[in-house]
């Protein structure tokens, strides 16, 4: 039954800044404000007290309420507050100082307060900040994470590891310890101007004697453009980031409860984070690195990514009203929105896919063992990994692919393929194949090659292009082109099924 007149509060505190939202019975937000940070950590248990005491108390005069009001029900979401025991006994600590505070408290992480506001039986929280975080939470309210450990120890997918790893990538170069897959000058004048350097001895001031996490991180909004103007160096940077945030959710994929996989949305998955803001160069690599690579790892056979709409101080908001055992109205559908679903080819089992009517031809020169498979439904075949290493395409760096140069691989560069592109073909560099020189290939010349003529490729129209091809070219693996991958396909042929990045 609705009770207009009880109230709930909810926090969501960070190392940073902290929110607050007031809501009354019937799921109505009366305040709403910002205020300093609630992480124990940095500021102390009693400062912690403190500062959730003054938050209710302006949130209240915000709403209009009178000082003494006693809130039914308090949920605090806070960074820091990872251990369920500690949580139970700041709680109690919290009531035992300020008793007519609330009726009820719960303390929890900020990580599983972004999941109880946008999911209502469970999901994952992926968290890729300056840090990075995943936590699982099931139906029957048990809990995995999978990293959060810090930069010394983990963060992979996090905006310091981003930029922390690209400034490892240029030492490495200028130490002869690494040949970079792509071309490192654009990289390096993005470093040396984010931290104003003269030469690379200037860095180890920022790494040791004025280290600051936040001057890093913020790199790497730096690197995220770069790869927006089409550096591969810098896309391959993001490829690798979206790859470690793939691994968090296949770690997690284990302790799955089943009934979170099989919704009309597949697995609900929280993206939380400035991170996600570069998700164009983010997608193909993480995509990948949800596969099951270990041996316990499952398949995810569908899942949706989403970002909040609103604080996460909801969530908090939540779980106090269900400590109090008061059944709050809420609408999920306006807290998150969904920007990414996908479906894996695995999952399809012995549903009937049309195969795409497509006449996939290859030239004599191609053996069964490099021939690429055909697609046998919709998603089959369109990410196959074919070797791939460090941003290498059949062993190949660059964005070259079996012999080609000049971004030019496997056929598909810029619509032409199979040694198709402007007299450049199979093994055949700046437009010399087999002996033939000044764009005569395989007695093809001006693009025409197996009775494909001006980007047509395999039946593949406008698909493939601009140096994407069965590996790595501008940062893309495997088939993508321009981030699409396995099920992802938005040029569908007849009678096949379409997943789509925004909904």
């Amino acid at each position: 039954m609705v009770n207009a007149k009880l109230i709930f509060g909810g926090i969501e505190g960070g190392g940073t800044h902290s929110w607050i939202v007031l809501m009354d019975g019937r799921g109505e937000k009366v305040a709403e404000l910002e205020g300093p940070s609630t992480n124990h950590w940095l500021i102390g248990m009693s400062e912690c007290q403190t500062r959730i005491k003054q938050l209710v108390d302006d949130a209240k005069q915000m709403a209009g309420l009178p000082q003494d009001t006693t809130l039914e029900g308090l949920g605090l979401c806070l960074s820091g507050c990872e251990d369920e025991e500690g949580n139970r006994d700041m709680a109690a600590a919290l009531m035992k100082r300020y008793p007519d505070l609330a009726r009820h408290v719960i303390v929890s992480s900020d990580t599983k307060g972004s999941i109880a506001t946008a999911c209502q039986n469970g999901g994952i929280v992926l968290i890729s900040g300056t840090g990075s975080n995943a936590l699982l939470l099931n139906p029957d309210g048990k809990t995995y994470r999978c990293g959060g450990w810090g930069h010394l120890l983990g963060d992979e997918g996090g905006a310091y590891w981003i930029a922390a790893r690209a400034v490892k990538l240029l030492f490495d170069e200028d130490d002869n310890l690494i040949d970079p897959p792509f071309n490192t000058a654009q990289l390096r004048d993005i470093v040396y101007t984010h931290f104003e350097l003269k030469d690379r001895f200037g860095m180890l001031q920022h790494c040791y004697q004025s280290f600051e996490k936040a001057k890093f991180a913020s790199l790497t909004a730096k690197i995220s453009q770069g790869a927006s103007n089409g550096d591969a160096m810098c896309a391959r940077i993001l490829y690798d980031a979206g790859f470690a945030l793939g691994r968090h959710i296949a770690a997690l994929s284990r302790n799955i409860h089943e009934a979170l996989l099989f919704t009309e949305d597949g697995l609900q998955i929280v993206c939380s984070g400035s991170v996600w803001k570069a998700w164009e160069h983010l997608r193909p690599g993480f995509v990948d690195g949800i596969h099951p690579r270990c041996e316990k790892d499952r398949v995810i056979p569908k899942y949706t990514l989403l970002r909040l709409a609103v604080t996460s101080a909801l969530g908090a908001i939540y779980l106090g009203a269900s400590v109090a055992k008061y059944d709050l109205p809420r609408d999920y559908g306006k807290n998150a929105r969904a920007f990414f679903t996908h479906i894996q080819p695995e999952s399809l089992g012995a549903t009937k896919v049309a195969t795409p009517k497509l006449q996939m031809k290859f030239p004599k020169s191609l053996t069964p063992k490099t021939q690429p498979k055909f697609p046998q439904n919709h998603t089959e075949g369109i990410q196959q990994e074919n070797n791939i290493e460090n941003g290498h395409s059949n062993g190949h760096a660059n964005g070259h692919s079996n012999g080609h140069a000049n971004g030019h691989s496997n056929g598909h560069a810029n619509g032409h393929s199979n040694g198709h592109a402007n007299g450049h073909s199979n093994g055949h560099a700046n437009g010399h194949s087999n002996g033939h020189a000044n764009g005569h290939s395989n007695g093809h010349a001006n693009g025409h090659s197996n009775g494909h003529a001006n980007g047509h490729s395999n039946g593949h129209t406008n698909g493939h292009s601009n140096g994407h091809s069965n590996g790595f070219a501008n940062g893309h693996q495997n088939g993508h082109a321009n981030g699409h991958s396995n099920g992802i396909f938005t040029l569908a042929a007849e009678g096949s099924l379409v997943d789509s990045t925004s909904r």
